[in-house]
Formats: C-alpha cells, structure tokens, sequence
C-alpha cells in the first residue's frame, strides 16, 4: 500500500489536491461558514496550525474551482460553486515603519489589480482598498471573497517598538474600517481574516467590530490542527511503520503495542481546545514526528512569536508564572497594546490552552436573577510545550543565544556546588537575579521562592520545597546525585523600600544618568533651574552670554549647565530621579551602581554600604540556624547554601557547611 505524502513544507491547498498529498478534509467547516448569514469572520490560532492553509481552501471554493474538491465532504453537499472574485491578502509584509508598511500594502492591492487588468488611481491604500473592492465586483459582475492572512503581523512584529506596534495598529484599524462602509459592503460576499491575537484590532476605540470572532466558538474547535477522529483515519496505516522505527531506535520498549505509541502521541502533541469538548493535536509537528520517526519539539523549534521576546524581557516574572485565574471570553479578545495580559497573550500564541469552561456570574438584572457568561480557565496543553516552555522563557531572561545553553548552565552549577565552591556559586546565582528586571522585583519571599525554584527545575535538578525538619522548614532541597543534596534557605531584604528617600533618589539618579538619553536629562534639568530661579534670574543667566539662546534647545542646555552651580547634589537626583520613574528602560541596579556616572559618585559609596549591611545582617541569620541534624540520618554528604537577597535580588552570597 502506497502512503499519501506528508506535506512538509508551504503547498497550497491547490497544490495538495493536485499531487494527491495527505490532506485533513476542513469542507464541513467551511460550508457551514459560507452558507451561514454573518458573512464577516475573524479566526485567531496560533503560527503553524494550517490558517493559511484554510484561507487557501476558501480561495479555491469560491473561484468555484469544484475539481479540487472531488471526494471531499463539501463535494457531496448542496453547495453549487458559484465563482466570485476573490481578494487574497498576506500581511506579512515590511512593517519595520508605519511608512514601509502602507507602502507594502499599496503594492500588494496594486499587485491584485494588475492581475485582473484594472486601474485604480487612488494612492492611499484605505481608498485604494475601498475602489479596489468596487472595481472587482464590476468587472466580474458577482460579489467579492475578501480574505486576509496575518492580519496582525505589522503589530506583533514590532511589540519591541511600541510607537510602530502602535502606529501600525492604527493603520489597520482604518485599512479594516474600510468593509464597514455602506458602498463597500454591498459588493462583498464573504470576508475572512486570520492572525494570531486579536488584540490588533481592538486595541483601537470603535475598530473592526463587524468581524464575528468565531476563534472559541465550540463550533470550529476542530477548524484547524487535527482532531482525533482526523488523526485516527489519516495516520492509522503509518503507526506500524513508526513504532518499528521507534524500537529500533530504543525510544520505545520492545514490548510497544500501538495503543502504546498513540498515548505518547497524545502526551506529547495532543491537548489544544477552543471551547467545547473537541481537542486537537498540533498539525505542524505530527507532520514532522511521523516524516523523522522521533518524538521530539518541532513546532516548538520552529520559532518564537516575535511579539513575546520583548514582552518576557520587560516582564519577565508574569511570563514565567503568569496567573492561570478564570478569565471572561471579552478579557481574551480585548486589551491595550501597552498593557497586555500575559495568559491572553500566551494563550493565542499556543503556549497555553483551554482546561476548562464554567459559568461566571455577572451583576443581578435586577429581577432576583442573576445572569452567567462562559469564563475560562488555562493550562499548558502538552509535554512538548511543557518540557520547553520554561527553559525559553528563561533563555529570553538571561539573553541566551540558544535554549541548550540552559543546559551548560546547569552543568557548571552542578559541579560548583559539588566542588563547594562558593564563589562561583555566589557568581552564578547573582547573574540568575540580576536578569530580572528592576521594576518586576519580586514582592516578598514567596515570589522569590517560587522563581528561585523554576530556575532550579528548568536547569535540571530535582528539587523539593519546604521539606521540614527539626528545626523548622528547609526552603529548597535539591539532590545533586543518589545521597547527596544541598539545602538553599532563602531571605528576602526589601532594602531599596526602607532607604531614606535621599538615597533612594541617588539611587534612581544614578540609573537615570547611565539610560537616559541625553534630551531627558537636559530637560529635566532645564526645567529645574527654571522653576528655580525667577525670571530675573534667567535673564540675569542668558545676559551672561554674548548672544541670548535662539532656540529651545540651546535654551535647556544653557540651564542645564547651570544646574551644576545652581542645584545641590540631593536637588539634581530629586530631578533625575523623577525622570527615571517615567522613562527609565529595566536594568540591572547592580551594574548601574558599579557604572554611574562621575556626577553622583560620592553617594555611592554610602549606597553600597547601607545595602551590604543588610546583606550581611540577612546572611548571619540564615548561617547559624543548624540543618545538618535534619538530613543526617539519609544523607552522605550535605551542602548549606545561604543566599541573602536585597533590593531587587541582585546580590548573592553562598556558604557552606563542614
């Protein structure tokens, strides 16, 4: 028997039906869609789930190409095939400038008219998209198919520029307001547009809001990926084959049965919901499982989102342990470019999935009734996604350039602590703290607790928290080998907070002066002067001159200049330090301490002294509490680590036991 080919790679559906390669039959679906009346559809999954593929499908049925369809559920139907012309758009254009991007979007829909042998003279791509739309219905004389892929790639792919992210937004919000218009909408027959998030379009006030979002509507769970029953009927007559390949390989045991190999399958790909009871397995990496014979990430291999690396590097606390509540269907499809929600975010990236779906209660109407929407609750949908999740957020933390130099981290801990070696222990761990961000400190000893133990877990080790002991609870216990364990003991010094607030407006001085740009800091200091001194006395300052300042810049950097005679030390952190709490990007407040600038040097060492002292009073506390009794009787070999945190949780210090 003859095995249908994977399709690996980018086909299109016509390309698939064309060579006879392996094709989930998706036509169920789409009768549904283009026979119901709502017309107008948004569908949100994440990269690699077959969007554009089903755009493609669409495409095809409404050129009215029916022999592409031979054999397929849709074929057997009462759909007739009438032709439409059809609006095929991919977004992923270059969108690094709002400028670039409407110029990549002009050329595109000039592409389009081309094709067709039109001429649209408008050079804006809003009414060039609007007369675009209108022409196609002329010529043709049959409503227009409008479908749009990537829709929310010119936002996404800039999230680490928000003034783009957001200027990029506004250009689709306009670009979609288009088909609202009364003219426009006359002459389409069916829209439908694709991305991963939804949060492109309705970050903007009044947006796109004709599109119905069928993304968790229990009825196309199973519109893209591979449900079970697809699963079953497409690779049944390959699982003999894999199995073989498996054993051969020793990835399974030579006593493997089929039924065996399927609940790995399950364990490691399947799991992915969007409302109901359907669950699918990813598309993408069954495709490639099957074609290497070896389980293994592929999809997650294949690439981060753009938009969630500068998400985890400013935030990296709510991505590593972002908060899995219950969350309302209008809380997933809505948010602020500038304050995104990290379950949302990860939930439409494929990091996380639909667990369960329950009733949340909402105000009382008012009749002693009280009145239920559908509210979700999350979890990572599988081992494939589990066994890498952590490990990339935590190479996004420590700006790794791979997520197997986790693994030589790991490594180098291990034989540091085996070897005792403190000092290198204390390096190790420090540089782990300081990648967290100075404004996502943790807030107590719990949270640092938790992290502390993430990183441990995604490093490799085994690790037990709160193991009691005669003496009270042990934090961590993590075994190193068969015997052998070291005990961390955590403690949380909030130092920053209880500064004078003096010296914690060096503090901010200090990080203002080392990532301001130079404007800020002229004008912050400018403004200073000027508030202090009247207007007598800046006369007096520019009268100085041989010529008076002409324009605004060369009037701040004249008053910043006087801000060195004009304002004491404590006076000029104050202004610094204002700026700081607005502007500051997150840094690393050890390196900015040993790094500042020359001007506010002389509160440094004042600074280092207060924070060394309550490093100091921490680690005394934790070096005489006595946990050697505690796993004596079991253990060959015990290893106290002390770990004294401040501030932000940028300095360790490590000891060990005899």
């Amino acid at each position: 028997m003859t095995l249908k080919t994977l399709p690996l790679g980018d086909w299109t559906f016509s390309q698939l039906r064309k060579l006879n390669y392996l094709y989930a039959d998706k036509t169920s679906y789409i009768y549904d869609l283009v026979q119901d009346g709502k017309k107008s559809y948004f569908l949100s999954r994440p990269r690699r789930f077959g969007k554009t593929l089903l755009l493609q499908t669409l495409k095809e049925l409404f050129a009215g190409n029916r022999e592409l369809f031979k054999g397929l559920w849709i074929d057997k139907s009462d759909y007739t095939f009438p032709k439409h012309p059809v609006l095929f758009l991919t977004l992923s254009t270059n969108t690094d400038t709002p400028e670039l991007f409407e110029e990549g979007l002009l050329s595109k829909l000039s592409a389009i008219a081309k094709k067709a042998n039109l001429e649209i003279k408008e050079k804006s791509p809003y009414l060039y998209f609007g007369s675009l739309i209108g022409a196609l219905r002329e010529k043709y004389n049959s409503k227009v198919a409008i479908l749009i892929d990537e829709y929310d790639a010119p936002v996404t792919r800039n999230m680490g520029d928000l003034n783009v992210a957001q200027a990029n937004a506004q250009i689709l919000h306009n670009f979609f307001s288009v088909l609202k218009e009364t003219e426009v909408t006359e002459d389409v027959r069916f829209t439908f547009v694709t991305g991963i998030t939804r949060y492109a379009l309705t970050s903007m006030d009044s947006g796109p809001n004709h599109l119905f979002d069928i993304s968790l509507d229990p009825k196309y769970a199973g519109i893209c990926g591979f449900t079970l029953d697809e699963f079953d009927s497409l690779f049944a007559d390959r699982m003999e084959h894999t199995l073989e390949a498996l054993k051969e390989a020793r990835y399974m045991k030579p006593e493997a049965k089929v039924s065996d190999l399927k609940k790995r399958i399950y364990k490691w790909y399947n799991g992915y919901n969007w409302g109901g009871d359907v669950r699918v397995l990813n598309p993408f990496t069954i495709l490639y499982f099957f074609d290497k014979s070896k389980f293994d990430s592929y999809w997650y291999q294949s690439g981060r989102p753009g938009h969630l690396t500068p998400l985890i590097q400013a935030r990296p606390l709510d991505f590593v342990e972002p908060n899995l509540g219950t969350y309302a269907a209008s809380e997933l499809r809505t948010s602020e470019l500038t304050q995104l929600e990290p379950v949302p975010v990860l939930f439409h990236s494929g990091y996380l999935t639909i667990d369960k779906i329950k009733p949340l209660s909402t105000l009382d109407t008012g009749a002693n009734d009280t009145e239920y929407i559908d509210a979700y609750t999350f979890r990572l949908p599988n081992f494939e996604v589990s066994s890498s999740y952590y490990k990339d957020c935590f190479s996004v933390i420590f700006k790794l350039n791979s997520i197997k130099e986790l693994d030589t981290m790991g490594e180098s801990l291990k034989k540091s602590l085996l070897a005792k070696d403190g000092a290198q222990v204390s390096s190790l761990f420090r540089d782990y703290f300081t990648s967290v961000s100075f404004y996502q400190r943790p807030e107590g000893e719990k949270t640092f607790h938790a992290f502390t133990h993430l990183i441990l877990t995604t490093l490799g080790f085994t690790v037990l928290s709160e193991v009691p002991g005669s003496k009270g609870r042990m934090d961590l216990c993590v075994q190193l080998s068969k015997g052998v364990y070291v005990i961390i003991e955590l403690k949380y010094c909030p130092t920053l907070e209880k500064l004078p607030k003096k010296e914690e407006n060096k503090i901010l001085a200090l990080e203002a002066i080392m990532n301001l740009s130079n404007d800020l800091r002229v004008q912050g200091l400018a403004k200073a002067v000027e508030e202090k001194l009247n207007g007598v006395g800046i006369a007096r300052l520019f009268s100085q001159l041989p010529e008076p300042p002409s324009s605004k810049a060369e009037r701040e950097q004249v008053l910043a200049q006087a801000a060195e005679k004009t304002l004491t030390l404590d006076e000029r952190a104050e202004v610094l330090a204002q700026l700081a709490r607005k502007n500051l990007p997150h840094e690393k407040l050890n390196e900015l301490l040993e790094e500042a600038s020359t001007q506010l040097a002389s509160s440094k060492k004042n600074i280092d002294t207060l924070l060394s002292k309550a490093t100091q009073k921490a680690l005394k506390q934790i070096t005489e509490t006595d946990y050697h009794s505690v796993l004596r009787p079991t253990a060959k070999e015990i290893i106290d680590l002390a770990i004294a945190v401040y501030g932000n949780g940028s300095a360790v210090k490590a000891v060990f036991g005899t």
